[in-house]
């Protein structure tokens, strides 16, 4: 399936990676129509202004069949090393325990759409925290970082303080 500008497709990878500027694979346990020459976007949560989404351009390189057999990962049948388990864990944002684990005769396997680890490139070596992000939902407030922060004070302020009675009918 292709997914490029032209084609009309969802341009983006199906699962987020730890950190856009350093990644270079993402595990994808339910598959990705994706191949060689793809250029897409690749995203991730991590930013230092809450949880805004970054997103960058890149093309893919690789997609690899993963198998594990809760001892051993292979890709498109080849024995990986520890150390590169690691690696697409870590991009991944997963455990190599949660990698280990994600094989055959669980119950979070899919037989029909057998897991991969997609391999990227960036697309410009200047991009290096994403030249797209989504834009944030607009503040009701200011984008003062201090308006912000009362804010938040009174509203846990207002939790806590006693709230005022209204005198019974008796």
């Amino acid at each position: 399936m292709a997914t490029g500008k032209d084609s009309g497709v969802l341009d983006s990878l199906p699962n987020y990676v730890n950190d856009i500027g350093t990644a270079t694979c993402v595990f994808c346990p339910y598959g990705a129509e994706v191949s060689v020459g793809d250029r897409l976007y690749v995203y991730d949560e991590k930013t230092v202004f809450d949880r805004q989404q970054r997103e960058r351009l890149v093309e893919i390189t690789a997609v690899k069949l993963f198998r594990s057999t809760g001892r051993v990962i292979t890709l498109d049948l080849n024995m990986i090393s520890q150390e590169e388990a690691a690696r697409i864990a870590e991009n991944s944002e997963m455990t190599l325990e949660s990698l280990l684990d994600h094989r055959n005769g669980n119950s979070t396997f899919d037989e029909k759409r057998p897991p991969v680890v997609v391999y990227f490139t960036a697309c410009s070596d200047d991009d290096t925290t994403g030249s797209k992000t989504r834009p944030k939902a607009a503040l009701s407030l200011d984008s003062n970082p201090m308006q912000r922060q009362e804010s938040l004070l009174g509203r846990v302020l207002g939790h806590v303080r006693p709230k005022s009675r209204k005198p019974s009918g008796d």
